[in-house]
């Protein structure tokens, strides 16, 4: 929900929660990150990145090791991070509160979240000259919209301003442009080099789950059950099959 002028909250706060994928690629270059919640109310963004892994079905005494940041002089787990889990196979779930200003004027409801469909623009960036497994890398919001085109339209522009251009990069590449298989993934919308060494994928994503809430016209404007095309290993983003449907 977007806010008047006069009541516009400065900051979003929000609950990320990655992934990575040790049981699968012992590197950890193989991660999956999403954007959970979204909130302009810092202490109930504090308390749903507490609860996170719970509220997405996991159960606590199922991980190996489950750790909550309540401010603890041992904790180990860097700045920002609130929870740390690890699975007996391996996977390392840790969920952050990442702060960034509210740019699109969004407003929380009576509980301190911003209302409706969310849609995030994320760039991933990968330096293989630090690392050239790719195990070190960082994934930052670089946007909040509450529409599926405006994130897509921002993707497009993310990694450029007045002084660098596409040219600026040794290697440039946007989904739509490309000749064969895209092989970045679906999510993923541009991937670049910098003359640097360094690779930056942008990604657009919803709120992992967010399909099973959203009215689609196809069901009355109902509650959808269409299909996600993300079973195979669990929902990762919305998606319906249905393509007109304002997802």
């Amino acid at each position: 929900m977007a806010a008047t002028e006069e009541n516009v909250p400065e900051f979003l706060y929000h609950v990320k929660r990655t992934i990575t994928d040790f049981h699968e690629d012992k590197s950890g270059a193989t991660r999956i990150t999403d954007i959970l919640n979204t909130f302009t109310n810092l202490q109930a963004a504090k308390s749903a990145a507490h609860a996170a892994l719970v509220a997405e079905g996991y159960v606590k005494d199922d991980f190996e090791v489950y750790e909550e940041n309540n401010g603890q002089e041992s904790w180990s787990h860097g700045d920002g991070a609130v929870v740390f889990a690890k699975a007996p196979a391996g996977q390392e779930f840790e969920v952050r509160l990442d702060t960034k200003p509210n740019t699109m004027k969004l407003k929380g409801n009576a509980s301190g979240e911003v209302d409706g469909i969310l849609h995030y623009v994320l760039q991933t960036t990968i330096n293989y000259n630090n690392d050239r497994i790719g195990g070190i890398q960082t994934t930052e919001i670089e946007g909040t919209y509450p529409t599926r085109k405006a994130a897509y339209e921002a993707a497009h522009t993310a990694l450029l301003d007045e002084e660098v251009q596409k040219e600026s990069f040794a290697e440039y590449d946007e989904k739509e442009q490309f000749q064969g298989e895209w092989p970045y993934g679906e999510d993923c919308f541009v991937h670049a080099v910098a003359e640097t060494g360094e690779n930056f994928n942008v990604f657009v994503k919803a709120q992992p789950h967010a399909h099973k809430h959203h009215s689609c016209k196809h069901h009355a404007g109902g509650k959808c059950e269409c299909e996600c095309k993300h079973t195979e290993k669990g929902c990762k983003h919305r998606a319906c099959k249905h393509d007109d449907c304002q997802c």
